[in-house]
């Protein structure tokens, strides 16, 4: 019995060759979307640009180096100097009729691969199959679009060659300052196209698009139009958004108090943006807390203006909501998911407002004291609770010429919308009387009856030393479950799997787990697959994943199983966390036997398969547990495991890395 089904992948839209005029050259091209783009890196050679360690058969294999000024077509002057006061046309080094791609045609190229492509990731998706250092933790590239980047590392600019099979960075033709300019960077160890800024005088690849557009012959799914929900709070209808666990206003507020006004004093701007508000008026505080601290009167869920049963977002409120926009859609910008559609002005640095999330953010500017009011259908910001200093507050700003959510801060006086968030839900909400509570910590977890066996439909949160949180940052504990060593989900000395004692693993071993509960066996697993086939609801790993948290344009889901599956990643031992939004693995009790290391079990969001494999205690990763179906018994060999407690509080933070074994199809129960 296979728990697989097959995933279709992107086809490559080859295009004639592109011979260059000057060097007679010839480059492979490709369409992605409706650009048309080298598909090998640029290798004319241009007085000042280099071959990789000097090498000609690395131009032939790699391409040149080139510094953006190089890249640019310009002296070295402008290094160091800014082209903004550069009255002519800069004529890149590109050939006739193409150009060096700027930041907005790169974000372009990845929003189509991203929403288009199959592979984890928008990096796998562009990566070479071959030449690449391998990361044991990643596929290998798959190159679906054609697009065939090659590890060709780069030249620093303190005079050392670098990176090769390691890395790629292609120029954009934007500025960053007079010193630094953009490129788009690609690493054998990340799944992401990331824009970078850095020295102009680093020697990097160039990669040239075409200076017209193509139709587009598949275009990808259009975007999801997700439609906020009407709900009832104290007999006004509001209009809410569910983004992640979290319950959003899909509009600003609208309600008319001291310190709150409508844009120029017109009220159709309320009518259609929302009021700003002083930060004292949202707060509802005197206004002569402007000048003076507020920090003993801010509550840690403050209502303020707010409805009851809602409050202003703090930031630790908009860094989730950040951070899940940024785990789940690697392939547009926080700031375009959370901008409407159709209104905010598209610029050359900018993404029109895709509206992913149904956040529908409108540019609906803001009052600046003594500088009075501006940025409508340009800039919007959104006031937090938070504190800099008694004079000046944070807010979470959005612009017309920037992709970005980001944070900023200006005088508690100055005037902006308000966004309400649902108050988290309490105990009685989340959970129903399946629901356990553990003992040890007040964790409660929700659970789910599969095949006449209860799961935790939650992963474990427990707080056993030597386990972790996604980037050591509480937050992801809270959503995605601790990440824990085999050995302290086991509670079992430090070298079990390499000095396995016989018996200390007890049939229904409680580990980590609550009293009454045990970390499952494989034979747990296999039964649990067994059973959520038999229902029949798709494949199951579809029916094991929950659809929160798991990056878009994946496998399919149907949740049918209550098992909430959510894509909680991975931390190795050399301190490193990977896979958020993309996978997720759990323990079983097998290992330290006959050479084998430790049992896992494994989601990928591009797959829509369970896969079983091995690991020599490497990891650190997720723990469901399972009901015990016995009274607990002693394991025969547990005095031979004497210390295995002991041994948890002595667990290090990381070991010297290594791999992991590669994952097997899951075999028949």
């Amino acid at each position: 019995m296979v728990f697989s089904a097959s995933v279709a992948f992107a086809e490559v839209n080859p295009m004639p060759d592109l011979v260059d005029s000057r060097d007679k050259q010839v480059y492979k091209t490709v369409q992605i979307g409706d650009q048309r783009w080298m598909a090998e890196n640029l290798r004319f050679n241009l007085k000042g640009t280099l071959c990789y360690n000097k090498q000609e058969s690395n131009c032939r294999e790699y391409g040149r180096l080139y510094t953006w000024a190089a890249a640019m077509r310009l002296v070295d002057y402008y290094n160091s100097t800014s082209i903004t006061k550069l009255k002519k046309r800069v004529h890149d080094v590109c050939p006739a009729g193409w150009h060096i791609p700027s930041n907005k045609e790169w974000k372009k190229m990845k929003y189509f691969v991203g929403k288009k492509g199959r592979s984890d990731g928008v990096g796998i998706s562009l990566k070479s199959k071959e030449g690449w250092d391998r990361e044991l933790r990643l596929p290998a590239g798959s190159d679906e679009f054609g697009f065939n980047a090659l590890p060709a590392g780069e030249k620093h600019y303190v005079g050392e060659f670098m990176d090769k099979g390691a890395s790629t960075q292609f120029w954009a033709s934007n500025e960053f300052d007079a010193y630094g300019a953009y490129f788009w960077r690609l690493a054998y160890d990340s799944r992401t196209l990331d824009k970078v800024y850095d020295a102009k005088d680093n020697a990097v690849s160039v990669r040239c698009v075409e200076d017209k557009l193509y139709e587009i012959k598949e275009p990808p799914p259009p975007p999801v139009v997700v439609k906020p929900e009407l709900m009832k709070v104290q007999n006004n209808d509001i209009l809410a958004i569910h983004i992640g666990d979290q319950v959003w206003m899909a509009k600003n507020l609208d309600v008319d108090v001291p310190g709150s006004f409508c844009y120029k004093g017109l009220p159709l701007n309320c009518a259609k943006y929302g009021r700003l508000y002083t930060w004292t008026a949202a707060m509802k505080f005197s206004k002569n807390l402007e000048e003076k601290p507020a920090r003993d009167s801010i509550k840690r869920v403050h209502r303020g203006v707010c409805p009851v049963g809602w409050h202003l977002p703090s930031i630790y409120d908009f860094e989730r909501l950040s951070a899940y926009l940024q785990d789940i859609d690697d392939a547009v910008a926080v700031g375009t998911n959370l901008k409407t559609r159709g209104i905010w002005i598209e610029t050359e640095n900018s993404m029109p407002g895709e509206n992913g999330f149904g956040f529908n953010a409108l540019p609906s500017g803001y009052l600046i004291p003594r500088a009075g009011y501006t940025g409508m259908d340009s800039s919007s910001g959104f006031w937090s609770t938070a504190e800099v200093d008694s004079q000046t507050v944070m807010y979470w700003s959005l612009r017309y010429d920037n992709d970005d959510f980001f944070r900023d801060s200006t005088a508690k006086s100055a005037a902006f919308p308000v966004r309400c968030l649902m108050d988290p839900p309490g105990d009685d909400e989340i959970y129903d009387s399946a629901a356990i509570a553990d003992v040890r910590d007040e964790n409660r977890y929700k659970t789910v009856e599969i095949g006449g066996v209860r799961w935790m439909a939650e992963n474990l949160r427990f707080a056993a030393p030597g386990s972790f949180c996604y980037e050591n940052k509480d937050i992801r504990c809270r959503n995605y479950g601790r990440l824990y060593p085999w050995h302290v989900a086991m509670r079992l000395p430090e070298d079990f799997i390499a000095n396995p004692v016989e018996g200390a693993v007890q049939e229904e071993h409680q580990g980590v787990c609550p009293d009454g509960w045990h970390i499952p066996s494989r034979n747990d697993w296999r039964t649990l697959m067994a059973a959520v086939q038999r229902m029949g609801k798709g494949s199951v790993a579809s029916a094991l994943k929950t659809r929160e948290g798991w990056n878009r344009g994946g496998a399919p889901i149907t949740e049918a199983s209550g098992f909430n599956a959510i894509p909680s990643g991975v931390r190795y031992n050399d301190g490193e966390f990977m896979d958020l939004g993309s996978s997720t693995y759990f323990w079983e009790t097998t290992g330290g036997y006959d050479g084998t290391g430790a049992g896992y079990w494994n989601l990928i969001n591009a797959r829509d398969e369970v896969m079983q494999a091995e690991d020599f205690d490497n990891m650190a990763i997720s723990v469901r547990c399972v009901k015990n179906t016995a009274p607990p018994k002693k394991a025969e060999g547990a005095a031979n495991a004497e210390g295995a407690l002991k041994a948890l509080s002595a667990t290090p933070d990381s070991a010297a890395p290594a791999g992991t074994a590669p994952a097997q199809t899951a075999p028949a129960p």
